[in-house]
């Protein structure tokens, strides 16, 4: 086997990440994004592939302020904007005054991304194995907008990262304002952020501080009936193999209607998928292996994907006997390269089996437990402590 240099492994990460990425959103945001990111995976680095709050040196509280910025990327010829606002712990950035799109940042390290039809909260930022993100002051002055600032890397690679090198740095007046940004990679600048505009001004909380009902759910509220072709049921699952751990992950799937709810428990993490049958309405959840919260995306969009973008699953040919029942082995998504899932279905379109591929692995879950019995709509909710504020330090 060919040993992978860390310029692949790299790559291999990201492409992961993405596929993390994709997985928790609709499909009409699943094009956008694997059109955009697939395109710029291999010229990117860490941090590179969203933006991230205005970098502040240590022990620095900025004052209240506005920040017009440009902004400009390698792989985009469109130069776009930002208008950055800042109070007390929070930061927020969008692409405009009036625009419905924009990142809320908490000085606890969380970010919530907003658009029309969706949210993405995450706890902290995603870290590459090989990039140092200890901030180094580097002892440069400069003058931009009049304005002196000290010129810190934020990030760099490590030594053994590979060919390609990566950097980030900014340049932060005395009083904590980031006045220009850059990500580089192989020596070329990626990502570009320059002010072109500084305003000292007071902000009011709500300027920068995420609206309560920002986390309000009312999928159930607002939903009209539905039928499915499934039956209610519930299916626990567990890894299939020889080598079982003592407490093995468990999985637990319910079905009622149109909507299913999909969770995994894995000593103290916990990964949770709710999903409504031909629409754009899903919620995704994970918590770290210390069971704190770590991410959460929301997409509630109100119409039906385009016959176009549904694939048809392939009969594989083959078929299983799993808790006496037979199920025939599908591929739910062909022409999916280096990845995608396989089901064994019964008659009625349970899954009894999957397997679930992703550069070159596969891991198997097992039904070992199969109930077909109503399931009311209180047990297909997420938990409500997952859209409480508190939970994300947004009080």
């Amino acid at each position: 086997m060919t040993a992978k240099t860390p310029d692949q492994a790299f790559r291999r990460q990201l492409a992961g990440t993405i596929r993390a990425k994709v997985e928790a959103l609709g499909m009409l945001e699943q094009e956008r994004v694997l059109r955009g990111l697939l395109l710029i995976m291999f010229c990117v680095t860490a941090g590179q592939a969203a933006a991230e709050a205005p970098f502040v040196p240590p022990g620095i509280s900025p004052p209240d302020y506005e920040v017009t910025t440009t902004v400009t990327k390698s792989y985009d010829p469109k130069e776009g904007s930002q208008i950055v606002i800042h109070h007390d712990h929070w930061t927020r950035a969008t692409p405009g005054r009036d625009s419905p799109n924009g990142v809320y940042y908490a000085g606890n390290g969380v970010a919530i991304e907003y658009y029309a039809g969706g949210i993405d909260i995450r706890r902290r930022r995603l870290r590459w194995d090989g990039i140092d993100y200890e901030a180094h002051n580097t002892g440069e002055r400069q003058t931009h907008l009049g304005e002196s600032c000290t010129v810190w890397e934020t990030l760099r690679s490590k030594p053994d990262y590979g060919r390609l090198k990566s950097s980030e740095s900014s340049c932060v007046t005395d009083d904590g304002i980031e006045l220009w940004h850059r990500s580089i990679y192989g020596g070329e600048v990626q990502r570009s952020v320059e002010a072109t505009n500084i305003e000292r001004r007071p902000v009011a909380d709500n300027e920068v501080h995420p609206p309560r009902p920002l986390l309000a759910l009312d999928w159930w509220q607002r939903d009209t009936p539905m039928s499915s072709t499934k039956p209610d049921h519930e299916i626990i699952m567990e890894p299939a193999g020889n080598a079982k751990p003592t407490s093995p992950p468990i999985q637990t799937v319910r079905r009622s209607g149109p909507w299913q709810f999909k969770e995994q428990i894995g000593g103290r993490s916990r990964r949770i998928e709710i999903a409504r049958d031909a629409s754009w309405a899903r919620l995704y959840y994970t918590s770290d292996e210390f069971g704190v919260p770590d991410h959460l995306a929301v997409t509630q969009l109100k119409f039906a994907p385009p016959m176009e973008t549904r694939t048809t699953p392939t009969d594989l040919g083959r078929t299983d006997t799993i808790l006496g029942e037979t199920c025939r082995w599908y591929r739910m998504d062909p022409g999916v390269a280096d990845g995608g899932t396989i089901h064994c279905l019964s008659e009625d379109g349970l899954v009894l089996k999957e397997t679930l591929l992703s550069w070159g692995s596969a891991r198997t879950w097992i039904a070992t437990r199969l109930t077909r019995r109503p399931v009311s709509i209180d047990e297909i909710k997420p938990p409500v402590e997952l859209l409480e504020p508190h939970t994300w330090g947004l009080d």
